[in-house]
């Protein structure tokens, strides 16, 4: 018995089905990069009168004071340390990660 080939409008759902599925997953895995927001970790700069809590910081050189940002449980902040800030998500903000040597 010869098979013959599914009709072509359902060839041709199943092919933009299939590619509608990869490029949802394409999306998803790129939305960091397309959204404009750093990937890699930046120096920064404790706030100059941080006393206790999260610290605010001067990221990569900016002259405006943002935050504050939370900081990893090994690190204890200390005004006007120069530290490592790692960009977390999508949802523009940081995390300290430590003191620079």
């Amino acid at each position: 018995m010869t098979l013959y080939p599914a009709e072509l409008a359902k060839r041709f759902a199943i092919t933009i089905a299939e590619i509608q599925r990869r490029l949802t997953r394409l999306e998803s895995r790129t939305a960091a990069i397309d959204s404009g927001w750093p990937l890699a970790a930046l120096p920064a700069v404790i706030d100059s009168g941080y006393t206790s809590g999260d610290p605010s910081a001067y990221i990569n050189g900016a002259t405006a004071l943002t935050g504050p940002y939370q900081h990893l449980t090994s690190y204890s902040p200390t005004a006007g340390d120069s530290v490592l800030a790692l960009p977390v998500g999508t949802n523009q903000t940081y995390v300290i990660l430590g003191k620079l040597a």
